[in-house]
């Protein structure tokens, strides 16, 4: 069901966001770091082969007729289907191609190393930040099987081979993935959109943090709870810059600058 009282705020929003963004290509922006942020990440226009290669892969996934059933974890779906294609599946779940090509950038620009993805799906996101960095440690984390197979599956096939999926509750094998990568480059949380969890697996990630690593958060504006907690988290005293991307929220913990938050036009 669609809850159009929230479709109306989200359009309303939108406006609110692109009045008050800054311009494209960084300029407005008088922060050093973000102007890098937004002119090498944000509003880059090369593409590379890998990228083009993704995008194949999934306008070919997108007309499989494999059925797959509706997830329960996290928040779960808005979607009122038992099962859908797994076409439905990519274009409902998976991130965009924008949003997708982001994530490569966004990791090539943090040079990160070890990269870790709260909320796998069919893995297409996953394959940006391998296609990104071939030489990184990526742990990520799928709550249902049917999914962590599909992807597997896709990253055989796509020959991710820097990638490790663990199958399981976030609150069980968050903390075998934090083992794996005791030191945190780049986190994209992308696995519940509720306020509760999404903070306590951003409390628990801070300590493996330093000064150059990146948390993403995918769709902050899902829910009205769930943009209060982007902005609990924006505001948190280990965050030095907070940047809204109207769908992504991205922080920065650099110790080196003061506290400011910036809304860029994506």
């Amino acid at each position: 069901m669609i809850d159009v009282n929230h479709s109306v705020k989200l359009a309303q929003d939108f406006m609110v966001y692109k009045m008050s963004s800054k311009s494209s290509a960084g300029h407005g922006i008088h922060s050093p770091l973000v102007y890098s942020f937004a002119r090498d990440v944000v509003h880059k226009k090369e593409r590379d082969r890998y990228i083009d290669e993704i995008e194949w892969y999934r306008d070919w996934q997108i007309q499989s007729p494999l059925l797959i059933k509706k997830s329960h974890h996290g928040a779960g779906s808005k979607l009122p289907y038992n099962e859908m294609p797994i076409g439905r599946l990519i274009r409902s779940s998976s991130v965009s191609s924008k949003h997708g090509v982001f994530l490569y950038r966004l990791a090539k620009w943090l040079d990160a190393k070890q990269i870790l993805e709260l909320g796998t799906s069919v893995g297409i996101s996953t394959m940006y930040l391998s296609g990104a960095q071939p030489h990184a440690k990526i742990v990520s984390l799928e709550g249902d099987r049917e999914r962590a197979l599909l992807a597997k599956h896709s990253f055989d096939y796509m020959e991710c081979n820097n990638i490790e999926v663990i199958e399981g509750d976030f609150d069980i094998t968050l903390s075998t993935a934090l083992c794996r990568l005791p030191v945190l480059d780049m986190v994209f949380f992308d696995g519940n959109h509720s306020a509760e969890p999404t903070l306590k697996y951003f409390k628990r990630c801070l300590g493996h943090i330093h000064t150059n690593t990146a948390f993403v958060f995918d769709d902050i504006r899902w829910s009205n709870e769930m943009f209060r907690t982007w902005q609990v988290i924006a505001n948190h005293s280990s965050v030095s810059v907070s940047i809204d991307l109207f769908s992504l929220g991205v922080v920065l913990f650099r110790k080196d600058i003061p506290k400011q938050h910036f809304v860029i036009n994506f």
